[in-house]
């Protein structure tokens, strides 16, 4: 599609035939046009072009293939407008609304400076709307703020292409090619390390599996391998930490979720354990919730009523509708004096449970709170 915005008239499309060739009459000299190219299972691209004469010219575009779609992951970070300024960037991209996903995502690294995802998402909605320099100093920051795949290094070389930097569109190739190459080398390392996990031999895959990772950061097969390796070696702190990563980009990642609860019990940490038994209620929601009750009534039993509120909270969030959660949840506030919260978790285990045996108990003791 060609535009041009001193011009604003004019537009023509066409679509290349099956050797990629188009042609499209530009009526106008000295002006610039913006050509946007799109195609299904590869990267759109924008290219400015300004014509100094009239008479026929010859310009090859390379487009590259890939998901036009920017695919939203979890940030890490404590800001909510960050994250609502990002996930609504992504979701302008992916409808082509370059102008309102620029705007988003640079509203996202305002609240959050430190998000290398947000930065490279920025710079792909900047080349798509045709900002060069943009494009290349969103993807610079996000290249020094960790982000190490492939695709972060082929956006800062398509940016100083069409800026026309030459020397520094080789070296951002030459860039390009080492990424390649790393990524090359960590899945070389990676298949070397399944080979050894299938030969039982997870002390030798454990270490190829941290080589590929420290090669190639965005390998989360590694990471994954790591998570099952370290598990099996005794390395149990580690295991917890590659599945946690894991969980941050891929909370829905259900072999990450069981490995996480193993990994927990074996290293025996009790707050991590509950965490990761949250996250077993999407897989296995009654063994989330049992195993949070056995944990809560051992402090209750103890008379640690700290950790035991802290506790049956746990069991109320992946079962909120857990009858005798809420009934010990309401003598815990009502030994503390929280008569709101108290007379809450009381009605909500009468309405749940009208006929326990505690039912007549927690119904006197609203009353009292209700006169009180």
């Amino acid at each position: 599609i060609a535009t041009c915005e001193e011009v604003s008239t004019f537009e023509d499309t066409d679509t290349t035939n099956v050797k990629g060739a188009f042609t499209i009459n530009f009526d106008f000299i000295d002006v610039t046009y913006k050509l946007a190219f799109s195609k299904d299972g590869y990267l759109p691209f924008t290219a400015g072009l300004t014509l100094l004469r009239q008479g026929k010219m010859r310009e090859t575009y390379i487009m590259h293939p890939g998901d036009a779609t920017v695919q939203s992951v979890v940030l890490n970070t404590t800001s909510e407008p960050a994250i609502e300024a990002y996930n609504a960037g992504v979701a302008a991209f992916n409808r082509k609304d370059y102008e309102t996903a620029v705007a988003k995502l640079e509203e996202a690294v305002g609240h959050d400076p430190s998000l290398f995802n947000v930065w490279e998402a920025l710079s792909r909605a900047k080349l798509s709307k045709g900002d060069y320099q943009g494009a290349v100093e969103a993807a610079e920051k996000a290249i020094e703020l960790g982000a190490t795949g492939e695709a972060v290094w082929r956006l800062r070389w398509q940016a100083y292409k069409q800026l026309g930097d030459k020397e520094k569109t080789l070296q951002a190739l030459k860039d390009l090619e080492d990424a390649g190459l790393q990524a090359a080398e960590a899945q070389r390392l990676h298949n070397e390390a399944v080979a050894l996990m299938r030969a039982n031999d997870y002390e030798g895959a454990y270490a190829l599996f941290k080589q590929a990772l420290e090669l190639y950061p965005n390998l989360s097969s590694a990471l994954s391998g790591i998570a099952l390796s370290a598990l099996e070696i005794g390395r149990y702190a580690e295991s917890l930490d590659a599945t946690e990563a894991l969980l941050e980009s891929d909370p829905d990642n259900e072999r990450a979720i069981r490995l996480r609860y193993n990994a927990a019990l074996e290293l025996g940490d009790t707050d991590r354990i509950m965490d990761a038994l949250v996250g077993l209620a999407k897989v296995e929601p009654e063994i989330a919730r049992d195993n949070l009750l056995a944990l809560a009534f051992d402090s209750y039993d103890a008379n640690d009523m700290v950790e035991s509120e802290k506790r049956f909270r746990k069991v109320l969030q992946v079962d909120p509708n857990h009858p005798h959660s809420h009934y010990l949840l309401a003598l815990i506030y009502v030994n503390e004096e929280r008569t709101e919260e108290a007379k809450h978790h009381l009605e909500r285990f009468i309405a749940l449970a009208p006929d326990d045996p505690e039912a007549p108990t927690a119904t006197e003791l609203l009353e009292y709170l209700n006169q009180s």
